[in-house]
């Protein structure tokens, strides 16, 4: 499972070249030349592997107890509300942490014990990490500072985390930034509790700290993708339309995209550079004014495969 991951992050980099064709299309379950080899790790992986799941817990404990919880600012996710009961409660952020990801850890082990224990390792590491810092004084007392620097490391230690095929704080992990409202789905419920969290930190921490609150989200989300995609130049979008032939045959004539086809006739994931985000949703939104676009984050992009 940790090698087809990785295959996945390594392919959306080399299956789509600066030089490759304008507007190819993928299946879902095309596989590549390039593909997940079969077969164990070897001690030198495991090694890499397990070392980055470490680094990448000590960066989130970090983040949590040596920035956000002693200045008063807390993310969304469970991770924010874990900051705030810790406050309200005087437990220990680690108790916290473990009590708030205990029901996504029982409800797993219920349904695949191999993803509970991809977040175990994880949820033991961070908890153990933030026992261990919870005595050290707070790198900085400037709450400015600590929302960048807690969401800078909270965000790239849960990416890399996430990227070695872990898994912790389900509602940043799989959170949109600005879901789609014209229905009530998963992303808009998780953006709703984390909404929920960020104005509760407000009134428990103060209004100003809410501010720093949001910073620090915003942050930790892109830091997080960051962490996830190693600086990946492409992005991963999903479009939703009544005209999709159309769109695609719009995109693949003026833009670099790759298309993989999602088997309904009205929704389509494709990858496509950064730099040329901004002209895709103008294009599309031109054509069709009521396209929904939005990003797709690490985990859906890992069940529809398309590379490996």
């Amino acid at each position: 499972m940790i090698i087809r991951e990785l295959a996945l992050h390594q392919s959306a980099k080399s299956a789509f070249p600066p030089t490759g064709h304008r507007g190819e299309a993928v299946r879902p379950d095309k596989t590549s030349g390039t593909g997940a080899r079969s077969g164990s790790m070897s001690a030198f992986d495991r090694f890499i592997h397990y070392g980055l799941l470490v680094f990448g817990s000590v960066l989130a404990a970090v983040g949590l107890e040596l920035f956000l919880r002693p200045n008063g600012v807390a993310t969304g996710g469970i991770a924010g509300a874990s900051i705030l009961a810790a406050h309200l409660t005087e437990m220990q952020l680690s108790l916290a942490l473990f009590l708030f990801n205990l029901p996504f850890l029982l409800g797993r082990t219920a349904t695949n014990r191999r993803q509970a224990l991809r977040m175990l390792l994880p949820l033991a590491l961070i908890a153990l990490f933030t026992h261990y810092l919870h005595p050290v004084p707070a790198v900085s007392d400037d709450p400015l500072a600590a929302a960048l620097g807690g969401g800078a490391f909270l965000g790239i230690g849960i990416g890399l985390i996430l990227r070695q095929g872990g898994s912790f704080d389900e509602l940043v992990a799989s959170a949109p930034l600005r879901p789609a409202f014209r229905r009530f789905d998963a992303g808009t419920a998780i953006f709703l509790a984390n909404l929920a969290i960020l104005v509760l930190a407000g009134f428990v921490f103060g209004a100003s700290q809410a501010i720093y609150s949001i910073n620090a989200h915003v942050l930790a989300y892109f830091m997080l993708e960051a962490g996830y995609s190693g600086m990946s130049p492409v992005k991963r979008m999903r479009v939703r339309s009544a005209m999709l032939p159309r769109l695609r045959e719009a995109s693949e004539r003026d833009l670099r995209v790759r298309w993989i086809e999602a088997g309904d006739g009205e929704t389509a994931i494709l990858d496509v550079y950064r730099r040329d985000v901004r002209p895709l949703r103008q294009l599309l939104a031109a054509i069709d004014p009521d396209v929904e676009i939005e990003g797709v984050r690490h985990d859906e992009a890992r069940r529809l495969r398309p590379f490996v």
